[in-house]
């Protein structure tokens, strides 16, 4: 057997100033993200269809980011903050999020971290510092 050589001490590697740890929000968007909804059936925004469904595999990664102990989860909608509620309690998400929100409050939300992580479904997304947009249409 060889000799590492890509062994690192960790004090080499990059570090806060303050030695403390970068607060994170990840912001996930309710439609098209978290909830499938039918292109086919024409609905107003913001109003629940019967034909809306939960997008399992999103839930999970928000409840599995939840336990990072820097990360700080909100369910916002262009539907307002009483609709982002509503979905998030509908999917069991209370015990996960930070926050429900209308995504017209995006500069409180940013004033309570260094990094905001948005997780959306519409390509034009720049509400974050980073956008991820899912793969869901």
């Amino acid at each position: 057997m060889g000799t590492a050589v890509d062994i690192v001490n960790p004090s080499a590697l990059p570090r806060t100033d303050d030695g403390k740890m970068a607060k994170v929000i990840v912001a996930f968007d309710v439609d098209g993200t978290l909830v499938k909804t039918n292109p086919d059936y024409e609905r107003e925004h913001g109003v629940v269809s019967q034909n809306d469904l939960p997008i399992v595999h999103q839930i999970n990664t928000l409840q599995v980011l939840s336990t990072y102990k820097n990360i700080r989860i909100v369910v916002w909608s262009g539907g307002g903050k009483d609709y982002a509620a509503m979905w998030g309690k509908r999917l069991g998400l209370d015990e996960y999020v930070w926050r429900y929100a209308s995504k017209l409050e995006y500069d409180d939300i940013k004033s309570h971290c260094d990094f905001l992580l948005a997780i959306d479904d519409i390509q034009s997304t720049a509400l974050g510092d980073v956008n991820l947009i899912v793969r869901e249409k």
